[in-house]
């Protein structure tokens, strides 16, 4: 008898005794059918993340780049399709002044700032629906449209111990005259005012004033603002409906 048959009766003997469950069979298929389903699953697996690995390159190929971002800015060496590189000058000929010192085409220039006229100087003509700029420092409103007829004149009355100082604007339609008189002697508003007829009795910043028509249609008030200065504010033309307004304006 040689080696295999001995191996095999050996094996018969072992297994002689032995039975088979009666579930054999639906155990191995369920088995078998587990094996299968994980099988499936870890694929399953498998398959989604090297799909999520593909799709992180073309995520960021697509994704918008920041304005201003350096990173994803193209190579300095490279040229605008849309500009020309520019070329060197010729030799002999001067170079073309730098951007920065010519201005931009369509790019306003700065108006250079006006400045205002000193005392004394006549003040500059206002534009359309404008005043003069530099006015006297006691005088805060005129009407619009007027202009500085000249630079303001001091006058002096020896006999009566008086100085004036005359302003006059003028416009299109109308003039207006502002007289500050300085004088220890001034008693009232009467010293100062020269109308015809009876004049009209008023205030200015609640001090007494006296106001008429003159003789040449246009319209006066006098006042003293204190003591030993006194004002008289003259309108001709559509001026004189602001001429209390004017009068308020005025604060030697």
């Amino acid at each position: 008898m040689d080696l295999e048959s001995e191996l095999r009766k050996a094996m018969a003997e072992q297994v002689a005794g032995a039975t088979a469950s009666p579930s054999l069979v639906t155990d191995v298929k369920r088995r078998h059918r587990r094996r299968k389903a994980r099988l499936h699953a870890a694929a399953g697996v498998a398959a989604a993340s090297v799909a999520a690995l593909a799709l992180v390159p073309t995520y960021q190929s697509f994704q918008a780049t920041p304005a201003g971002d350096t990173e994803t800015t193209r190579p300095s060496n490279t040229v605008s399709a849309l500009r020309l590189p520019e070329r060197p000058p010729a030799s002999g000929l001067p170079e073309s002044p730098s951007p920065k010192g010519r201005s931009e085409a369509g790019a306003s220039q700065k108006p250079e700032p006006r400045g205002s006229s000193a005392p004394g100087e006549t003040p500059a003509t206002p534009g359309a629906g404008g005043i003069v700029d530099a006015l006297p420092k006691w005088i805060t409103y005129l009407p619009d449209g007027l202009a500085a007829a000249g630079p303001c004149v001091v006058s002096g009355d020896g006999g009566a111990d008086r100085t004036t100082t005359t302003c006059t604007w003028r416009g299109a339609d109308g003039w207006v005259e502002i007289a500050l008189v300085k004088g220890g002697k001034l008693t009232g508003p009467q010293d100062l005012l020269r109308v015809t007829g009876i004049p009209r009795r008023t205030s200015v910043h609640g001090t007494p004033a006296l106001t008429g028509d003159r003789t040449d249609s246009a319209r006066q008030i006098s006042w003293l603002a204190r003591h030993g200065v006194g004002v008289t504010v003259t309108a001709s033309g559509p001026a004189k409906d602001r001429l209390m307004r004017i009068a308020e304006g005025v604060r030697p």
